[in-house]
């Protein structure tokens, strides 16, 4: 069966996170995503150490099922092969530091007037009319930029940011949604257009909350993992790890004090409503502490699912690296990498009806420059000029 994207090409200028996660989800619909990698040791995260597999890790988890083409586009030879990729494709995928594509001649109005139908996206951490366009932007620090370290911690020691490439990905995946809408106008226009992404900007919505109390002059403190008006809700100690317990309305509540052997609470005014248990909020958590601690994670998980109560087990990493639900999900994929054998690389979390959920053949990550020679004939570069390109270091 057809995925969605078959038949777009997508030119991939980008590296890391963001830009190459994008990639990899247009991939996954079906798209051929040719990535542009510079001579050497390729795109930043390529050969980046720790590489036990030959390359590093997370480049191995972004760039499944795509090709990777070597161009030096220092060179006016690589940057002229880049633009003749460019008219026969439908995306361009870039994500390079403010105006170093623009220095090179390959900004979005150089690039339009040869490639009118050319969708061009950029992920950039701040917008080009930025106070801090030209500042280098990257998830750990537009964490900071937005807010999110400073909300995230304890409230008597500085903020943290989450290790997670919570922004990096959300950011690829809203470059996403504006690439399919711009194909779908182009499909009624003819003409492509400039899509654009600040990882900045997508971090709104994701503090909305934060943003409202804070322009009605309430600005929130810093809570760790209590919430803000639910109480009780945190992580608690369980014999044998942690849990996290939710309890976001009043029937979660009377349900809880219920099974906890406490049904005497729901009748106590102190206990009445969430803003009276926040004011007494030390002594209703070590009430739930002391039930907690009696009990192993796993097993309350399973009785707080039964009497409807949200919750969820904290559980470490290697617990989830080593959850078979990533396969069954297809969130984790069997894929393949040079000599090194199947290798771990990602799945996709959009599940579309009528398609399988993994491909017959493992995904394949490129070698660095695997298919240069088979995208450079394709523009009926012959082998005796491909070989002499190689000399002069131009792919």
């Amino acid at each position: 069966m057809p995925k969605p994207l078959e038949g777009i090409r997508v030119i991939e200028i980008a590296q890391i996170y963001a830009g190459p996660y994008c990639g990899l989800q247009l991939a996954h619909f079906g798209a051929e995503v040719i990535k542009i990698e510079p001579p050497g040791e390729g795109e930043f995260l390529r050969m980046r150490p720790p590489k036990p597999r030959g390359a590093n890790s997370g480049f191995l988890m972004l760039n499944p099922g795509k090709k990777s083409v070597v161009l030096n586009l220092k060179d006016e030879r690589g940057r002229e092969f880049l633009m003749r990729l460019l008219e026969s494709a439908d995306v361009v995928l870039e994500n390079y530091a403010a105006g170093a594509l623009e220095g090179m001649g390959l900004g979005y109005e150089d690039v339009a007037k040869r490639c009118p139908r050319l969708i061009y996206a950029s992920c950039k951490g701040y917008g080009p009319d930025s106070r801090w366009a030209n500042l280098g932007a990257m998830d750990f620090t537009v964490q900071a930029a937005s807010g999110i370290v400073d909300m995230t911690g304890y409230a008597d020691r500085p903020g943290v940011r989450a290790t997670a490439a919570l922004i990096d990905t959300s950011a690829g995946m809203h470059l996403v949604a504006g690439i399919l809408a711009a194909l779908i106008e182009r499909g009624r226009t003819g003409r492509g257009k400039k899509v654009e992404v600040a990882m900045l900007d997508i971090c709104v919505p994701a503090v909305n909350g934060m943003i409202a109390s804070a322009l009605n002059g309430n600005p929130l403190p810093r809570l760790a993992n209590r919430h803000p008006s639910a109480c009780p809700s945190n992580t608690y100690f369980a014999a044998d790890g942690q849990i996290l317990i939710y309890c976001l309305t009043e029937d979660h509540w009377k349900r809880f004090a219920r099974l906890i052997g406490r049904a005497d609470l729901l009748d106590n005014p102190r206990y009445k409503d969430h803003a009276s248990r926040y004011a007494i909020i030390d002594e209703v958590e070590a009430l739930v502490t002391e039930w907690t601690r009696a009990r192993k994670r796993d097993d309350m998980v399973n009785l707080l699912i039964e009497h409807g109560i949200p919750c969820a087990p904290v559980r470490t990493i290697t617990e989830v690296a080593h959850d078979p639900e990533l396969r069954e999900r297809g969130l984790l994929r069997t894929g393949e990498y040079l000599a090194e054998g199947s290798i771990p690389v990602l799945g996709s979390a959009i599940k579309m009806s009528g398609e399988p959920e993994a491909a017959v053949e493992p995904p394949r990550v490129p070698g660095l420059g695997e298919n240069t020679a088979e995208v450079l004939r394709g523009l009926g570069i012959d082998e005796t000029a491909i070989e002499q390109l190689r000399r002069d270091r131009v792919i």
